[in-house]
């Protein structure tokens, strides 16, 4: 199974746009993946809002596989590619579902 984590401003599942990034994201939205389809979905309440101190070992504790994200910059990428966890940018005011779709069709582009 692959989580992929969406940063979120809103809790509307697969529905929801993209927000800018995990640093100012309300929700995190983990879609869990069994191959091309969405096995089941997790919203959780953003506990690094203005601070990612830590979030690679969330990640990791959390088994996260994916992130993505139209801003990548404040991720600790190098960190997060060494705990397994690979991250997808994607372009503004996208819905989830609309993302995943372009993720199972490998048109992301990966950064780290």
């Amino acid at each position: 199974m692959t989580k992929v984590v969406f940063p979120t401003q809103e809790k509307l599942s697969y529905i929801s746009k993209v927000e800018n990034s995990f640093y100012h994201a309300n929700y995190l939205t983990v879609l869990h993946c069994k191959g091309q389809n969405i096995d089941g979905i997790d919203i959780i309440k953003n506990p690094f809002y203005d601070n990612l101190e830590g979030f690679c070992k969330y990640c990791k504790t959390k088994h996260f596989d994916v992130l993505v994200s139209h801003d990548e910059k404040r991720l600790p990428l190098e960190e997060l590619s060494k705990c397994g966890v690979s991250v997808y940018n994607v372009k503004k005011d996208e819905i989830i579902l609309s993302v995943f779709s372009d993720f199972i069709q490998d048109k992301l582009v990966k950064v780290a």
